[in-house]
């Protein structure tokens, strides 16, 4: 990976306005896959916060056998005393079961999507991507059923675990995020496709904040078991759209012909041909680069899913908070990051026309500030003040895939993503044990120090992309002799 591997071969500057990717005559009229991006996001939230009460309420009720009535009182507000020491024997079994959880969605997730996108850049994008909607629908319809049957009967909140796997042998979000940024770069030029990135991760803000405002409200109004039907109903909706509204953008004469595409899937000579591009020579300092990039996008997400895994329970513990007031705080924190993904993001570029390094380092820098100051948060008001102070954190996963796919050439985008979400798909298996030890350990005298953790990693990501933005600095320009 050093800096020097074939320097002579002549490379265009990342601000080139030569593309590397196909011209619009090439590209096939399709309809916009965001409106299925937002319904299984909105399905993704509009549970969570219900799925991690959901597992509570039951740990309380049949693992520990307490009394429904007490049980019913956690996470409530004016909890009393004994509610309170209720909670401190509770969430130590719970973290447990949401850790095994995300351990599963990520384990085969990883396998299968190093698989995924070689397979999509042969045989298309469209079915894995129906693949994966229709494992996450059949996961949400599992618990929704779960739920149904737990209040007619004792049922051990370890049966949630059986509903991830539909959305593991599917590929889960690993592969879904894989091939909908292939789909992304497939139908985007280079000067686009960083604006066109933004928009889809706003697209994926905007369902998480739908399904954040409406999740407390459902709740109120019905029970735990609606809350995740409407998931399941809205990632069949999402289904339904991708079925019969979206075309496959890959040309019909550039894909591939085998007679069982399902056996093709499980070539382990696809593996070999992806770490072969990931690691092959490249222009400049381009292998690094990319490199660097794949471990900030590893480190990002292995802080954000800690995080996530612990995150409500510390809320509970720190702040007293309900589902009502976490949903109200996680749609305030979405707002912000729809905003800085749109109106922040094109008022930067217009005023300052930063390259797309600097934009995720920029991200990077505010996820930071917002970790420390949740860190450190003794009164509510300063949660919000992080998230804020924070609104341009969203654009560092866009901007930094931005950088890959302008760096690499467009036969390689679809190999170095997967390799890449891969990758992010197996941080749980450090992330989800280390925030819940670290949470279980420090829960009697500092529930946040986990933010601490948080902090330092994005700082470390913020480091690594200034790295990047200097190497593409000392980009050489291709030279020429004069022939006489």
């Amino acid at each position: 990976m050093a800096g020097s591997e074939d320097e002579s071969a002549p490379t265009n500057a990342p601000d080139s306005t030569v593309e590397r990717s196909a011209g619009p005559e090439q590209r096939p009229k399709l309809l916009t896959i965001e409106p299925a991006v937002l319904l299984i996001f909105f399905a993704w939230n509009v549970s969570a916060a219900v799925f991690a009460n959901q597992i509570v309420y039951q740990t309380c009720t049949v693992t520990l056998g307490k009394n429904e009535s007490l049980c019913a009182q956690l996470g409530t507000e004016n909890e009393t005393k004994e509610v309170q020491d209720l909670e401190k024997q509770v969430q130590p079994f719970s973290a447990n079961i949401l850790m095994v959880k995300s351990l599963v969605e990520s384990i085969v997730p990883a396998l299968c999507s190093m698989l995924i996108g070689p397979w999509s850049d042969r045989y298309g994008r469209k079915p894995v991507i129906i693949a994966c909607f229709t494992g996450a629908f059949l996961t949400y319809a599992i618990v929704a059923f779960i739920s149904f049957l737990s209040m007619r009967i004792a049922i051990n909140p370890w049966f949630y675990i059986v509903a991830s796997i539909t959305t593991a042998l599917s590929g889960g979000t690993c592969a879904l995020i894989t091939v909908i940024f292939c789909y992304i770069a497939d139908i985007t030029t280079e000067s686009n496709r960083a604006m066109k990135m933004a928009f889809l991760e706003a697209a994926i803000f905007a369902g998480l904040l739908i399904g954040t405002l409406s999740s407390s409200f459902i709740l109120r109004w019905t029970n735990a078991c609606t809350v995740f039907t409407a998931g399941a109903a809205s990632v069949f909706l999402a289904l339904v759209y991708i079925i019969f509204f979206i075309e496959e953008s890959i040309k019909p004469d550039e894909l591939g012909v085998a007679n069982s595409k399902l056996r093709e899937l499980f070539r382990w000579d696809l593996v070999t041909e992806l770490t072969q591009t990931c690691f092959k020579r490249r222009p400049n300092y381009d292998r690094l680069i990319i490199w660097l990039t794949i471990a900030a996008l590893g480190l990002n997400i292995l802080a954000m899913d800690g995080t996530q895994t612990v995150y409500l329970l510390f809320l509970r513990e720190q702040f007293g908070w309900t589902v009502k007031d976490y949903s109200f705080f996680d749609a305030t924190s979405i707002a912000c990051m729809i905003f800085g993904n749109t109106v922040g993001l094109y008022v930067i570029r217009k005023l300052f026309k930063p390259s797309d390094a600097v934009l995720a380092a920029l991200g990077y820098c505010c996820y930071v500030i917002n970790s420390a100051i949740h860190a450190i948060a003794t009164e509510w008001w300063q949660l919000y003040l992080g998230i804020g102070v924070s609104f341009m954190k969203g654009i560092a996963g866009p901007m930094s895939r931005a950088v890959i796919s302008t760096t690499a050439t467009p036969s390689d985008i679809g190999k170095i993503f997967s390799l890449t979400t891969s990758i992010e798909s197996l941080t749980p298996l450090a992330s989800a044990p280390l925030y819940t030890y670290v949470y279980k350990s420090t829960l009697s005298w500092y529930p946040g120090a986990f933010n601490l953790i948080t902090a330092s990693v994005y700082f470390l990501c913020f480091c690594l992309l200034l790295f990047v933005r200097i190497f593409q600095r000392m980009y050489q320009a291709p030279t020429y002799s004069i022939v006489n």
